[in-house]
């Protein structure tokens, strides 16, 4: 079973284009040339991320759960989470 640091998650998040918007909950969106892309949020404990908030957020995120951890973990940048989302066709102008 995975688990993640809340407080490295939110912080590789942030390195990586998501912008915090803290309403109620800690909601993380990722914005692409004015569109929004992907939307997830954390909670409030910092406890560490199991397993099911894993698959939650790597779903929420577009991205499939090995490599949301490659990302939460900074194994992946910015720029193979772009090439991720145009392979899906998710930064093509009509979407």
């Amino acid at each position: 079973m995975a688990s993640l640091n809340a407080h490295k998650t939110v912080s590789s998040l942030l390195k990586k284009g998501f912008v915090q918007d803290d309403t109620h909950h800690h909601i993380f969106k990722f914005w692409h040339n004015g569109k929004l892309i992907a939307k997830t949020h954390t909670s409030h404990n910092d406890q560490d991320i199991y397993d099911g908030l894993i698959s939650a957020m790597s779903k929420q995120c577009k991205m499939d759960k090995p490599f949301f951890i490659e990302f939460a973990k900074c194994d992946k940048t910015h720029g193979d989470y772009l090439k991720l989302l145009s392979g899906k066709g998710l930064l093509d102008a009509g979407q």
